[in-house]
């Protein structure tokens, strides 16, 4: 398969209705950025993490996250002992039965950091780990409406053919996503599809330059309380 890329470009507006400002509706960009999530490509490289991926979860080497951890952590040339895919273990079935975040999803937000996170206390964390993660879980949210294993599952019997080979698809696509993602970043990212469809509503986390300031101060101010009691 040839490397083909959704693009980095403005949501059309042909056949959307606009507002006074001329700016589409939330509902409208969510849609848009759904119908291209649906329709993505990726790359032969991201193909073969998929493929991998689906093989490991089919025959039962490795639940969801466990799979996504591996695949990844294969891909970067094992920067983790192999053995560290116990640390993804907990995670199946919204960790451990709970029905909370999808495991595949929890696993994938973990590979990223194997490359872009940080390995010590007080080291700066990549600008890019953060961004990456969000389009992950917005990825997931735009295909699947939901990023709960509860929502995702609720209509199915658990442990049926159906319900088994949906989380085989979710793995692939995780690991495809990740593998994408590290090697391509974030391309045309749009922020109409933050929020799980059925959550309740929640103030927004992301990381603005005015919250990137507080958190500074507040890091600031906790060293400096540290270098006192020290």
């Amino acid at each position: 398969m040839s490397e083909e890329k959704i693009p980095s470009k403005p949501l059309s507006t042909s056949g959307t209705s606009q507002n006074r400002s001329g700016k589409i509706s939330l509902k409208e960009r969510v849609a848009q950025r759904r119908e291209q999530e649906l329709n993505r490509q990726y790359s032969d490289v991201s193909e073969q993490a998929r493929k991998r991926a689906e093989a490991l979860y089919r025959k039962g080497k490795f639940m969801c996250s466990e799979t996504v951890f591996s695949v990844v952590n294969d891909h970067l040339g094992q920067p983790a002992d192999p053995a560290m895919v116990k640390m993804a273990s907990g995670f199946p079935v919204g960790i451990a039965h709970s029905g909370c975040i999808c495991g595949a999803v929890a696993g994938g937000v973990m590979a990223l950091g194997l490359d872009r996170g940080r390995e010590k206390a007080g080291e700066k964390v990549s600008e890019e780990l953060f961004p990456l993660s969000a389009e992950l879980h917005d990825r997931f949210i735009l295909r699947n409406k939901y990023v709960c294993c509860r929502k995702l599952i609720k209509n199915m019997e658990f442990g049926s053919t159906e319900h088994i080979q949906q989380c085989i698809r979710f793995t692939g696509e995780i690991a495809a996503d990740v593998v994408d993602l590290l090697e391509n970043g974030v391309q045309g990212h749009d922020t109409a599809a933050h929020s799980c469809e059925g959550c309740e509503e929640q103030p927004s986390y992301r990381i603005t330059p005015k919250k990137r300031s507080f958190v500074s101060k507040v890091r600031t101010y906790f060293s400096l309380l540290i270098g006192k009691a020290a």
